[in-house]
Order: structure tokens, then sequence, then C-alpha cells
């Protein structure tokens, strides 16, 4: 009998928290397991992966970039008898399912808003008998609470409940605990997966189409705009320029649709575009920037920073120093400056890829690794 995963996630703003688990779900479902992927976002029917039960929880999303309250996917404020729908989807899903390995993403290392649901659901796994083992899942960069206090707690409870943390990322380029420190007291709970890609396509002709994606859309809108003009100013102004606005974005007025230029929300051929493009332009998002690295594709980096927010930047920048794409910060993009960087980079090659990207079969091999592990005996 296959053995049983159970994967909870949740997107806020953007679409790679969901990209990646489904990534993950696949590579599962094709090493022999049985998943069972719940997905707490707004979900487009075209990214439900197949060979995998789906689970939609009622949908939500982060009401803005301050992270600080849910809304429903109609953008209204969630309430009390929302939190209960929620939990009991949840939970119900997980009776369903009766896993092996429950696999929380981000959570507990952030996802504070959907606590209500998460600690039930952890709750839930520890009365199950057989017992699940209990495992985080999170990228190569958190986002570390202000508050120290908070931090360490956040930790603790891993230490008192989880069985192993799977980091999806290399590191060589970045160790968890340089987002957050607290997480160095983990030690052997965690294993590098590196960075989960699948094998990218090869390009189907010389590279001619400039590609400006903004991830899920939700907070790209300022750097598509800034690409729209940007393309007045740059020498590959009479190429094919495509954008990619997202399923969460917001429609472009129809001025910005011209000649020479492709406006959609999504492409189903991303990644095949991706890989033969003349130059990426995009946000710092964990799951474009791999790919286009992977691909060797030049590209130029917009990374989406906030006072809060400096996930984007830290990935972006060890890239860069790696000599594999360009930056250039948010507080400097207009399109004067992004035509430059789209000059200087087009028809260049980017330097060796010396990262792993491997992750898919890396998260293969570390669950394998924690099942025949067992449960972890906890801290007292």
């Amino acid at each position: 009998m296959s053995q049983r995963i159970f994967i909870w996630v949740q997107h806020l703003l953007g679409f790679g928290h969901f990209a990646r688990a489904r990534a993950i779900s696949e590579a599962l479902r094709d090493a022999g397991f049985d998943v069972t992927l719940v997905s707490g976002g707004v979900t487009p029917v075209e990214a439900v992966p197949q060979g995998v039960a789906f689970v939609q929880l009622p949908p939500a999303r982060a009401q803005d970039e301050l992270f600080d309250a849910l809304v429903d996917e109609r953008g209204a404020p969630v309430d009390q008898a929302w939190h209960e729908r929620r939990r009991e989807a949840l939970l119900g899903a997980l009776e369903t399912a009766r896993p092996d390995v429950v696999i929380t993403e981000t959570f507990p290392f952030g996802r504070r808003l959907l606590q209500f649901e998460l600690s039930a659901l952890i709750a839930r796994a520890e009365q199950l008998v057989p017992r699940p083992l209990l495992v985080a899942s999170v990228r190569d960069v958190l986002v570390r609470p202000r508050k120290p206090e908070r931090a360490a707690a956040m930790v603790q409870f891993a230490r008192a409940h989880y069985d192993a943390v799977i980091v999806h990322g290399d590191a060589a380029v970045i160790r968890l605990e340089e987002s957050f420190a607290e997480t160095a007291a983990l030690g052997a709970y965690c294993h590098y997966t590196g960075y989960v890609c699948g094998e990218m396509p090869a390009p189907l002709s010389a590279r001619r189409e400039v590609l400006v994606s903004a991830g899920g859309g939700a907070a790209g809108r300022h750097l598509i705009e800034a690409a729209l003009d940007a393309r007045r100013h740059s020498r590959l102004k009479d190429r094919q320029w495509t954008f990619v606005t997202g399923p969460l974005s917001e429609a472009l007025p129809e001025t910005a649709r011209e000649a020479g230029v492709e406006i959609v929300r999504s492409l189903p051929d991303f990644r095949q575009r991706l890989a033969g493009a003349a130059v990426s332009i995009s946000q710092a998002g964990y799951n474009t920037l791999v790919e286009a690295v992977k691909a060797r594709t030049p590209t130029v980096a917009v990374p989406f920073e906030t006072e809060r927010e400096k996930e984007q930047i830290m990935r972006a920048e060890r890239f860069a120093e790696r000599g594999l794409i360009t930056v250039l910060r948010a507080d400097r993009l207009d399109p004067v400056a992004l035509a430059r960087a789209v000059d200087d980079v087009a028809d260049t090659e980017p330097g060796p890829n010396a990262i792993d990207c491997n992750g898919r079969a890396g998260t293969v091999r570390a669950l394998r690794a924690i099942l025949a592990g067992g449960r972890r005996a906890k801290d007292a």
C-alpha cells in the first residue's frame, strides 16, 4: 500500500507557495506516494494537479501587503463563522486522507493568520492512531517576526510538535538561520532538498522575446506598468514583449495593448517561453527566479520589498553575487533604469548554474529518510 502524504498550503498574495507545493505533490505522486493537496488560496482550475487528491478550502488571501488580515475570494473580511467552516473542512480532509505524513507549508514559521485552523490540524493529527509524522515545508528564506519572543515561540512549537523541517533551498547559497536566526536551534531537524524546479525545456529558436512576469500578480502591478514604459526606451523595443500579469492581477487598460505587445494573465507554455526568452523581467519570487536561472535566461529581477518583506531581495542578491541575474531595487525602478538594465543583459549568457535545483528529487529523498527515521523524541 502506498504511503499517504497530506500537504496543506496557503498563498496569500502571490502564487509561489502553491506552485511549489503543487510541484512537490507531483514529484511525490510520481515517486509512488498517495498525495492529498489542500489549498487555502484562490486556485485557478488549470493549476490543479492531476493524479493527486485535491481539496479546495473556502479560499482566502491577505487583505494587503501588510499581511495583517484575511479576506475571502470576494475581498470581504472573514468572520468567526468562516473560520469554523474552514477549520471543519480541513479536519474533514485529514480524516478522509488518514495520512502517514502531514506537511504544513511555511507553518509554524509563518501563516499566523491561519493559526486558528492549523493548531486544530496539528492537535487532531497527534490524536490519530497511528500518529502521522509532522513535517514543516519551508522555502529558502523565511520572514522572521520582528518580536524575538514570537520567533522563539515558533521554533519552540516546531521542536515540541514536528518531526522534521524540509528546507527547499541550497544550504551553500542561503542557510535558513540567515533569515531566521532562531532556527539554528533546529539543527538536525532540517533537511535541505535543493531548489524545487523541474527540467526546463530547451529553447525552440533564437532568443527573441522579452518576457515580463509578475508572479501571482497581486503585488506586481507597478513592475508591469514600468516595463510597459521601459519597452519604448529599450533597444529591444522592436522585439515581441509579452506581459504575464498573473492570475490574481487586475486588468490593464486597453491603451496598454499595441503592436508587439501581448498581455495575458497566464501562459500555458510559460516555462517554454521563459527558457527561450531573450530577457526575463520579473520580481524575485522563488519559482520564476529559479526557473530562469536553471534555463540560463538573462534576467532582470526587481524584488518585491517592503520594510517587513525582505525575502525576495535576500534571494536576488545571493543569485546576483554568483553572476546569475541582475538586480534592480524596487525603490529605483523607473522605465529608463529598467530599459538600461534590459539592454545590458540582452545577448549575454549568465554564469554557470552553481546552485542545486534538484529539489523535486531532493524532497522525495528527504521524505523517505524522515519516514525511515520515524518520530523524533521531543524536547523535555
